[in-house]
């Protein structure tokens, strides 16, 4: 956990999201049930975010599994949505659980349209964005920065390096020439770098793109070059056009080119051939309420081009065009099935 009184509250509450989703499953064990107590038991912190948590989804929850009585059938995809976050997860995936155990808090509760239009997270960046927003930054450099919607960054720039440290989301840099330069060289004295918790990213030309995700980060070149280093000192040099993934250990090259996932900066999401659990999870950064997809959904191979600015009219182009479902539940919950 986090050292700071903050910190600590933060992930305590995503534990207890967590918690609420595994027990209510019906599939929970008597060792999870177990885990559970030791948990509760371990600090006082766990029992006032239980509580907390137990207040505001106590009403939600029980709705969820009062659905089926009002349209019989769609229980099942609601369980599938809503539990397969809770299985069993490997400790490189428990990052991901708790991010969405969060997003489930803040979406069925008091804290619903305050989170979901900006994610608490990023408040304290020095850079952030809101749902469906995005920003143009002009940094001290006189270097171009946009972040992309439920995205935020911080920026540190000294006489030794310019750097901009993504939190999360995704950001597209078009760098400046910098005034420091060494004069031996000819060349920037100052790097020009974005760093993820995932690795760097240092500028060897002018315009790129950064995406960081919960297990990996994305990084796509769209002029000159770009120098790759993870947090284990993997390193790799990346060309005009070329794209690559980092998880802190490997860098793996995109097989095809990506410059069509800097469509956003333009208001349109681009899609050739992607599954549609992340055709889903970017329309999630535009749309208020939360938005939850079966695996078997997920998998799904998508073409397309969707406009951001009404995330209604993408979905149903998907219902129009895969074999999907789409039902909603009011305003804070839509989940995606196969027919």
């Amino acid at each position: 956990m986090s050292s700071g009184p903050c910190g600590l509250a933060q992930d305590a509450l995503a534990t207890a999201v967590d918690w609420q989703v595994r027990l209510t499953s019906g599939s929970a064990s008597a060792g999870e049930h177990a885990d559970f107590a030791r948990w509760l038991s371990a600090d006082a912190r766990h029992q006032a975010a239980w509580q907390r948590v137990q207040g505001v989804l106590a009403e939600p929850v029980g709705q969820i599994h009062h659905i089926d009585q009002r349209h019989p059938g769609q229980l099942p995809a609601v369980r599938r949505s809503l539990t397969a976050a809770a299985a069993p997860v490997s400790r490189q995936r428990r990052g991901i659980v708790g991010g969405s155990a969060l997003m489930l808090l803040a979406s069925v509760g008091a804290g619903t349209l305050a989170h979901r239009s900006q994610p608490l997270g990023g408040l304290l960046a020095d850079l952030h964005t809101g749902t469906g927003e995005t920003r143009h930054t002009l940094l001290p450099d006189g270097s171009g920065l946009d972040l992309n919607a439920r995205s935020a960054a911080d920026v540190h720039f000294d006489h030794g390096r310019r750097l901009v440290r993504l939190r999360a989301g995704e950001l597209l840099v078009q760098v400046a020439r910098d005034a420091l330069t060494d004069r031996s060289s000819g060349l920037p004295a100052r790097p020009f770098v974005v760093q993820t918790r995932h690795g760097t990213a240092q500028a060897m030309g002018t315009r790129y793109l950064v995406r960081q995700e919960a297990d990996r980060s994305l990084v796509v070149v769209l002029e000159h070059s770009v120098a790759l280093q993870t947090g284990d000192g993997a390193q790799r040099i990346l060309r005009e056009g070329q794209a690559a993934w980092m998880d802190g250990q490997r860098i793996e090259m995109a097989q095809q080119r990506m410059a069509h996932q800097a469509s956003w900066t333009e208001g349109v999401l681009d899609v050739r051939d992607e599954p549609l659990g992340d055709v889903v999870a970017a329309l999630g950064a535009w749309r208020k309420g939360l938005v939850r997809i079966s695996p078997a959904a997920a998998r799904l191979r998508v073409f397309g081009v969707f406009r951001l600015n009404d995330t209604g009219q993408a979905l149903q182009a998907l219902v129009d065009t895969q074999p999907i479902t789409v039902t909603h539940y009011g305003p804070m919950l839509t989940l995606i099935d196969v027919q």
